[in-house]
């Protein structure tokens, strides 16, 4: 489809006049048949980010019937579908515009394997709205209109015409997605009914393409298969009876010998807090919403916190009730981490013994022979986990390798056998009552509760320069807040910077709500905020959608906060 006349009619008369001339487009939109372009905003050098665009449609003219998006899951899944369409198609349209800089650069919101909500992609009030970037070209810093006219006659029109019309898609593999998520719900809700913590399907294919990859392992992936002493079969509405493994609320370890999957399970897990594509291997193992991954995180400030339960009797240091630091030590920033999940409401704690602190995890007897319990200021996590459990609510699932002792206090345990699990409770149970071991209990008091504490933001200055806010990510390593960095590489459950960039969105209005009632906590403003967030727009808190924001958990949020020096 060729540009609209008055569009070609705008660019021509642009050609070799300074870049900036190109800024006559912005805010202007144009229709291409069915379709409504609009520039939202035109970048002022051929170096800079590309402009962004906006593609409207409305749902009927594209051809989706309303089963497609009778209830926000399956509104979810059109605009996660549709969205992975147009960043495959795009990938095929470099190179056709030549210019400067990143002239003829076309790209979008780019999704990772999991499903979650993205703001460069929405249906909203029965139109779909894509956001997309085009690098207008430019020879030097003069604009290149030949180049341009091409842009949008012969590159882009059929990205859209390809990837947003029903008729040009294959609605049997749309269908596949609304089913896949619809079923992922429906299991996630049996997780509760059934007081499990978590549920692996058979057939899952657990490994990734490799350590720095989300992708699936294509070659030599082991699938899953559930022990028969542990399996459960459960009925979803479109996948049917499928067989699995459950792991029951309470204490579970996954013990196994080196490179044998249990780090690699405990990642599938972990990642199963949000809903995957179809093919990715675990669209059928879903996660309590609320869990946590621990970990120790060496030179994390802590504001005060209740750290007496765990940390007590430090030197020089007269209480622990009220503790805080600049750069916590790794036992004492995992069991700051542990104390924080609590507080932002998790009610499932996972942990792998490759991350976590020893000291911190456990005392053995010849340790304790050697150091008196006097002398020790930490009480190990052994020592608090079945509390954890019975007098929080709060279930651990740990990946350990190195320690038995743990074996005393579990519910069960899992051994991971070449990426197969077995059930091995009764085995160790067993070990228990035939080494009964010598190490003892190190806790004095009971663990105390965590309270909410709230944050006073007054001080944190989003301003930079002459910009009254900035909010920037690093990837997932950092969120940029005006002058201020918050080191954020821990918290893994954070996986697209959409999400931490709506986490600092979500601290501004936190602050701007501080400054009308100081009196509001921190935990119910984050909720009511993200609860406006979920039930309205994702940008509803920005000045405007930049097409990349992607929603994160409340839990999140919460931790992104608490890492705020």
């Amino acid at each position: 489809m060729p540009a609209p006349k008055e569009l070609i009619n705008q660019i021509t008369p642009l050609d070799g006049k300074g870049y900036k001339a190109y800024k006559s487009l912005q805010g202007k939109s144009f229709a291409f048949g069915l379709f409504q372009l609009t520039f939202e905003h035109v970048q002022g050098d051929p170096f800079a980010a590309p402009s962004r665009l906006s593609i409207r449609i409305e749902l009927p003219s594209a051809g989706f019937a309303k089963a497609h998006t009778k209830s926000p899951l399956r509104k979810l899944a059109l605009e996660d579908y549709l969205l992975r369409e147009v960043d495959r198609r795009v990938q095929q349209c470099r190179g056709r515009i030549t210019g400067s800089g990143r002239s003829g650069e076309i790209a979008v919101q780019s999704p990772g394997q999991k499903i979650i909500r993205r703001s460069g992609m929405q249906i909203k009030n029965g139109v779909l709205i894509l956001t997309l970037f085009a690098g207008l070209p430019g020879d030097g810093r003069r604009v290149l209109a030949e180049e341009c006219v091409k842009l949008f006659s012969e590159v882009l029109p059929p990205v859209w015409e390809e990837c947003l019309l029903a008729k040009s898609l294959d609605l049997n593999k749309v269908q596949q997605a609304l089913e896949t998520l619809e079923d992922y719900s429906t299991l996630s809700q049996l997780l509760s009914q059934n007081h499990w913590a978590s549920f692996v399907a058979d057939g899952s294919l657990l490994p990734r393409a490799s350590g720095i990859s989300d992708l699936p392992l294509k070659n030599g992936g082991v699938l899953f298969s559930a022990p028969k002493e542990l399996s459960a079969e459960v009925q979803l509405p479109h996948g049917g009876k499928i067989r699995g493994m459950p792991v029951p609320l309470g204490i579970t370890l996954i013990v196994g010998g080196g490179f044998h999957g249990k780090s690699t399970l405990l990642k599938a897990i972990q990642d199963a807090v949000y809903p995957h594509v179809t093919g990715d291997g675990r669209e059928r193992i879903a996660t309590q919403s609320t869990a946590v991954k621990i970990r120790a995180e060496d030179g994390r400030s802590v504001q005060p916190i209740n750290v007496s339960g765990f940390m007590d009797n430090l030197p020089l240091i007269p209480s622990t009730e009220n503790f805080s630091t600049v750069s916590a030590s790794g036992s004492t920033s995992q069991a700051v981490n542990i104390l924080e999940a609590i507080e932002s409401g998790s009610s499932l704690l996972l942990m792998d013994e490759d991350t976590c602190a020893t000291n911190f995890m456990i005392r053995d007897a010849r340790m304790q022979t050697l150091i008196a319990s006097d002398q020790e200021p930490i009480t190990p996590l052994v020592d608090r986990i079945e509390e954890l459990h019975k007098d929080f609510g709060v279930s651990t699932l740990l990946v350990m390798g190195g320690s038995g002792d743990y074996f005393d206090t579990v519910d069960q345990v899992i051994a991971m056998d070449s990426f197969q699990p077995r059930l091995v409770t009764a085995k160790a149970k067993q070990i228990v009552r035939d080494n009964p071991g010598s190490r003892k209990t190190e806790t004095s008091a009971p663990l105390p509760k965590v309270p909410m504490r709230s944050r006073n933001l007054s001080a944190l200055d989003f301003s930079r320069g002459k910009k009254p806010y900035v909010i920037q990510t690093q990837g997932l390593i950092a969120l940029i807040l005006g002058r201020t960095e918050i080191d954020v590489r821990y918290v893994e459950h954070l996986v697209e910077p959409g999400q931490l960039e709506l986490c600092g969105w979500i601290l501004k209005q936190l602050k701007d709500l501080q400054q009308t009632d100081p009196r509001v906590s921190n935990r119910d403003a984050i909720e009511d905020i993200l609860e406006k967030i979920e039930n309205g727009e994702l940008e509803s808190i920005t000045p405007f959608n930049n097409g990349l924001l992607a929603l994160p958990r409340f839990q999140d949020v919460m931790a992104v906060l608490h890492r705020l020096r």
